[in-house]
C-alpha cells in the first residue's frame, strides 16, 4: 500500500494545471503517428475492462498500441491483487462533439457569465473541446482500480462524476475526499505516471499519452496523435 498523503503531498504537484481549452493546447503542433490501435479486451489478464459502455461504439475499448503496452508496464507498479479496471478508451468523433456541446449547454444554464471563453473553459472542466480531445485519438484512457474480487476501490467520486455536482471532488488533488481514496488516487497516479501518461487535473479517471493535452503537460515538441474517425481507426487496425 502507498504511503498515506501528508498536507500538501500529491503526486501531481508538480504539473501544472492547463484546462483543455487553453490556446497552449490548441495551437500545439501533431506529428500524426499512423500507430496501429489495439483492443484492451484481452489484450492482458491484468487489466480488466468494463463492458458497460461498449453502445457508443463497439471500438470504446481500443487504444493505440503504445497506450496498450504502457498500461501493461504500469500494472506491475500495482499493489498485489490491484488491477485497471478501463472504463473507456477510444472515442468518436461525433460523440465527442455532442457530449462537449451538452456540457456546453449545461453551463450556459448555470452561469450568469456569457463570455464565451469563460463558459468553454468551464466546459472544458468536465468534456473536452472535439478539435483537442484526447479520446477520439485513441491516446487517452478512463480507468480506476478493481481488488482481487473485481470491486472498484473507493476513489472519491463515481467515475464521470460532474465537478460542479460534487465540490470539484472529481479533480485529482481534491481534499474533501476520504483519506483511503487520497491513497488510492496515490496508486493509480504513481503507475500511471511512471510509464509516461499525464492526467486532467479535473477528472482524477482520465490518463492519456500521445495527444496534445500530453504534448503541452510534458513540454514535448509536438503531439503524436491526431482525432481519427471509426474508418481510419479500422485502416489502422488493418495495418496491425
Amino acid at each position: 500500500m502507498a504511503k498515506p498523503l501528508q498536507e500538501g503531498d500529491s503526486f501531481m504537484k508538480e504539473l501544472r494545471k492547463i484546462l483543455m481549452s487553453d490556446p497552449l493546447v490548441f495551437t500545439m503542433n501533431v506529428h500524426p503517428s499512423q500507430e496501429p490501435f489495439v483492443d484492451l479486451v484481452n489484450f492482458d489478464p491484468d487489466i480488466v475492462v468494463d463492458p458497460s459502455l461498449s453502445n457508443r461504439s463497439r471500438y470504446f475499448s481500443f487504444v493505440r498500441l503504445s497506450v496498450a503496452n504502457k498500461l501493461s508496464l504500469a500494472k506491475k507498479l500495482l499493489p498485489k491483487g490491484i488491477r485497471f479496471f478501463i472504463k473507456e478508451g477510444y472515442r468518436p468523433l461525433h460523440i465527442q462533439q455532442r457530449a462537449f456541446e451538452r456540457a456546453l449547454q449545461r453551463v450556459k444554464e448555470n452561469s450568469s457569465n456569457r463570455d464565451l471563453d469563460h463558459l468553454m473553459a468551464e466546459a472544458s472542466k468536465y468534456v473536452a473541446p472535439p478539435d483537442v480531445a484526447p479520446h477520439p485519438t485513441g491516446g487517452a484512457v478512463d480507468l480506476t482500480l478493481i481488488d482481487a474480487n473485481g470491486i472498484e476501490l473507493d476513489l472519491g467520486t463515481p467515475y464521470d462524476a460532474i465537478p460542479q455536482e460534487t465540490d470539484n471532488a472529481t479533480f485529482f488533488d481534491a481534499t474533501n475526499i476520504s483519506t483511503q481514496a487520497m491513497q488510492n488516487r496515490q496508486i493509480l497516479a504513481h503507475a500511471l505516471q511512471s510509464v509516461g501518461f499525464v492526467n486532467y487535473f479535473t477528472e482524477w479517471w482520465h490518463w492519456s499519452y500521445g495527444d496534445r493535452y500530453w504534448a503541452v503537460m510534458t513540454n514535448a515538441d509536438h503531439a503524436l496523435y491526431h482525432p481519427v474517425s471509426e474508418q481510419e481507426l479500422l485502416n489502422l487496425l488493418q495495418k496491425a
